[in-house]
């Protein structure tokens, strides 16, 4: 594969079905960043797609040089984080080129028209494998991660990478077509789908995941929605050959088309990689955002729904905003809810400046700074609260392990394993549990098996 640097490209917005040239975006050398100027077509009936950093006004904006490498905020959440990076930088490797020296405009190139939300980049990396005719298994897919993972040549990094879809976060990720009728799915890479078909994102475990993440992930989302929290469709997928994997249907599409999307991250310059916002400012942030009440509400529930989860890892990239055709903001749904130890056993957003163990005290500091009633407050917290104390049946719905369950409840609830035998020596007293009734099988709303229909 032939690479050459990129210096200017095109960036493009497809919302809802329309499409128009934002702007154009170059790079520095010399600087080390990039620039950008809005269209002339876009400024005659702009929208502010990004309301802080990028005023919607003729003339060039440069971008920071941090925390994003020199790059904007904005153009930041299209590129790749973690597994996407990495399966771009494998792919340029195999072609023998020296991905170290790419800026993020480069990057940016390899994301093309696939990405989250509703930017595109023109051009676009050259890839001739964008082309999906035929079913796909999904154990291909877990295969295939597998085999990257090893750092195993075999690995069919460019549809690995066509399809990851400009997502971030560490856990190996595809976009898929999937049609609930056919029990089908196709690989997504951002073309036309036939009737039928929806775009979901399905996740793989990482390396450092425990075994059982899918089930794990799929148990905390019917925990957040039993909690009133506002999550996208999720279902969990049994594959041929045994494997469970976690899955969403997309919020940043609908029928209409693409949705934009902006993280916390993009809009405030704030890298995710430390704990640079607290949820103090990520309701600011909310109400700034929405002029809604409402969604500063579901900005509190999201964080109540942290703390007693066990979510700690709820930096600035898991906190978004959709913007739909008229411009309008709203909170997205919340998502990559699971535990979480967090940096130092600490969240990586602070409540009322408190990482380690927030409680009532701290909660409530953050909802009266937010205005919300204290009626309102313990109303929310009770509910999750409620939610959480039930995570055992939330787990045995999706067949978790009974030590993995235990393990969890541990953690959330602070309960021990019931039925426990007490054994003694001269030395120890030991708990041992006794494993509770097999669970039943979860409902095909939630889970079934994936492949081509044969």
């Amino acid at each position: 594969m032939k690479f050459t640097p990129i210096q200017r490209m095109s960036v493009f917005l497809n919302l809802e079905g329309d499409e128009k040239k934002l702007g154009t975006l170059a790079w520095s050398g010399k600087e080390r960043r990039a620039y950008f100027e809005y269209a002339a077509e876009f400024l005659a009936a702009p929208l502010l797609i990004s309301p802080f950093h990028m005023k919607t006004a003729p003339g060039l904006i440069a971008a920071p040089r941090d925390p994003f490498d020199g790059l904007h905020g904005l153009f930041n959440d299209s590129l790749p984080d973690g597994w996407g990076r990495l399966l771009l930088d494998r792919r340029l490797q195999r072609a023998g080129i020296d991905y170290t020296q790419l800026t993020p405009i480069d990057r940016l190139s390899a994301v093309g028209k696939t990405g989250m939300g509703a930017l595109t980049y023109v051009p676009d990396l050259p890839d001739d494998q964008k082309q999906p005719t035929d079913a796909t298994d999904l154990d291909w897919f877990a295969d295939q991660v597998d085999l990257v993972q090893a750092e195993m040549d075999v690995a069919d990094i460019d549809s690995l990478q066509g399809a990851q879809g400009g997502s971030a976060g560490a856990r190996p990720k595809i976009m898929i077509g999937f049609n609930k009728t056919e029990n089908t799915c196709v690989l997504d890479y951002g073309q036309p789908l036939d009737p039928g078909f929806e775009r979901w994102m399905v996740k793989a475990p990482s390396s450092a995941d425990p075994a059982e993440i899918g089930a794990e992930e799929k148990a905390y989302a019917l925990m957040a929605v039993a909690a009133g929290v506002e999550m996208a469709e999720t279902r969990l997928f049994d594959t041929r050959k045994g494997r469970r994997l976690f899955a969403t249907k997309r919020f940043d599409r609908i029928p209409a088309g693409r949705v934009h999307m902006h993280t916390a991250s993009g809009l405030l310059n704030a890298s995710h990689r430390e704990a640079s916002l607290n949820y103090e400012q990520l309701h600011k942030l909310t109400l700034m955002m929405t002029r809604d009440s409402a969604d500063v509400l579901k900005m509190f529930r999201n964080m109540v729904f942290n703390v007693y989860a066990k979510n700690r890892d709820d930096h600035a990239k898991n906190h978004a905003f959709l913007m739909d055709g008229n411009g309008r903001w709203s909170l997205a749904p919340a998502y990559d809810l699971t535990f979480s130890s967090g940096p130092g056993g600490e969240h990586t957003a602070t409540i009322a400046g408190e990482g380690k163990a927030p409680g009532m005290s701290h909660l409530l500091t953050v909802s009266r700074g937010a205005s919300i009633s204290d009626h309102d407050a313990k109303e929310v917290i009770e509910q999750v609260r409620t939610a959480i104390g039930r995570w055992p049946q939330f787990a045995e719905k999706v067949r978790l392990s009974r030590s993995r369950t235990a393990e969890l409840d541990l953690f959330l609830n602070a309960k021990r394993p019931a039925q426990t035998l007490s054994v003694h020596d001269d030395r120890n007293d030991y708990s041992i549990s006794r494993p509770s009734r097999a669970a039943k099988s979860i409902s095909d709303d939630d889970a079934g098996g994936f492949g081509p229909k044969r």
